[in-house]
């Protein structure tokens, strides 16, 4: 009784069993009624006759019998058996009168009575005999009846319930092979039942796992391939050091490299806490004019000192409802995302302006843009695409990341474009506070 499918066989099994004996119970309560009430019919039907043989005799009950309900017409037959009226007498009927005739119920064969009523005071004796199809019976004996239906009930649960749990078993081979390391494993799922509903959510579970392992298994990768630099030119400058004519050049340089390891290890945890939805948002109405214009502000004051400009435009107040560390840090790397690969004396423009029931922050550079299939790589963790942008231009690709995560954090999207004429598009949109439920 461990396993589902001993239950639902066992459970399928009974029932059918516990119906067949029901409905067995009851044709032999209502036909034993029947029977019954054959034989109150035809003994008062006996009675009609005698008084209606010795007043009009052969003729009169012929009359009377032939004006009964079609049916239920009694035959009349004498202590022989032999018919006394012009009554035609079926063959069974005749194989079947008793010998010698005698009134009551006599069971004929597994599905037929014969009543038997005397014509009280008639000489010689006469008899009224009916037929009734006790349909309660059945044609087999019981001793081969209960085996037929219990082999036929049990196929039927056999096959109801291995229709039922084949596709759990499925679903457990596949867990099993997901829990053994196979991220392929998938059950595959058909119909609209709720045992096809497991097995999609099943399937989307193990790509989303499959998805998340791959994910932490390059991360660890990338954070393994990024950190080689920097420690590289960490000993170098250790071995500089220990020369005297080289050692305060060296060690501004070993700051140098603690400073991109510092950056790079605390990138890599905030990218890691978005990822694993730790940390809870301490979320508050912004303005989130204010917020990007002063990004905007500071990054200007940066990149001037590199020969570019960055421009805000957007004078509508919008107020989103988000964590203002995150949301400053999202809109911040891609800024100067823009600013380190927009081209000397060029204008990097920030857009503040609103779509539908979204706030839209648009920032443009002038740049050589981002090859079409490698578009969507942009938002990866390290992600290298294109040879204008990569480590040489400053970072290491996780700031895009960490803007993607902080965005959807908050219920927003983030995507970029290439700008005809040059130069590529990032585009991130806000649900505005009026459209967030508060909590």
């Amino acid at each position: 009784m461990g396993s589902l499918f001993t239950k639902i066989f066992l459970a399928f099994w009974l029932a059918a069993v516990l119906l067949g004996i029901t409905l067995f119970a009851l044709a032999r309560l209502f036909g034993s009624e029947v029977v019954a009430e054959t034989e109150q019919r035809l003994a008062g039907q006996a009675v009609s006759a005698s008084a209606l043989w010795e007043t009009g005799g052969r003729r009169a009950v012929a009359r009377w019998l032939h004006n009964l309900q079609p049916g239920s017409q009694p035959v009349l037959v004498d202590a022989e058996g032999q018919p006394v009226l012009r009554q035609p007498l079926p063959r069974r009927l005749a194989r079947w009168l008793p010998r010698p005739m005698e009134s009551g119920t006599h069971a004929v064969s597994s599905a037929h009575v014969l009543v038997v009523a005397a014509l009280p005071d008639t000489s010689p004796p006469l008899y009224l005999v009916n037929e009734v199809a006790a349909g309660h019976l059945r044609i087999l004996p019981v001793w081969t009846r209960f085996p037929i239906a219990i082999l036929i009930t049990g196929l039927v649960s056999f096959g109801l319930a291995s229709l039922l749990t084949r596709r759990l078993r499925r679903l457990r081979q596949a867990a099993q092979a997901l829990a053994a390391g196979d991220l392929n494993a998938r059950v595959g799922h058909h119909g609209r039942d709720e045992v096809a509903a497991l097995s999609r959510d099943f399937d989307l579970m193990a790509d989303r796992l499959r998805d998340l392992l791959k994910g932490q298994q390059r991360l660890l990768r990338d954070v393994s391939h990024e950190l080689r630099s920097p420690l590289a030119r960490l000993r170098i400058a250790l071995e500089l050091a220990e020369r005297d004519e080289a050692r305060d050049k060296a060690l501004v340089r070993i700051g140098k490299e603690a400073d991109e390891l510092e950056r790079l290890i605390a990138d890599v945890l905030s990218l890691a806490r978005l990822e694993s939805g730790q940390g809870q948002l301490e979320q508050r109405k912004l303005s989130l004019g204010d917020l990007v214009r002063q990004v905007a502000t500071d990054a200007d004051f940066e990149a001037q000192a590199k020969g570019r400009t960055v421009r805000f435009e957007g004078g509508e107040k919008l107020v989103v409802f988000g964590d203002a560390v995150l949301l400053r840090s999202a809109v911040e790397n891609v800024i100067r995302n823009a600013v380190r690969h927009t081209v000397e004396d060029s204008e990097v423009t920030v857009t503040l302006g609103r779509e539908g029931e979204s706030a839209l922050v648009e920032v443009r550079d002038h740049g050589p843009g981002v090859p079409e299939e490698e578009l969507a790589k942009l938002f990866r963790p390290f992600a290298r695409v294109g040879e204008a942008r990569d480590r040489k231009s400053g970072g290491y690709g996780l700031g895009l990341a960490i803007s993607r995560r902080a965005v959807e954090a908050h219920g927003g999207g983030i995507l970029a474009e290439n700008v005809e004429g040059g130069g590529l598009r990032v585009r991130i949109s806000l649900p505005l506070a009026s459209t967030v439920p508060v909590h």
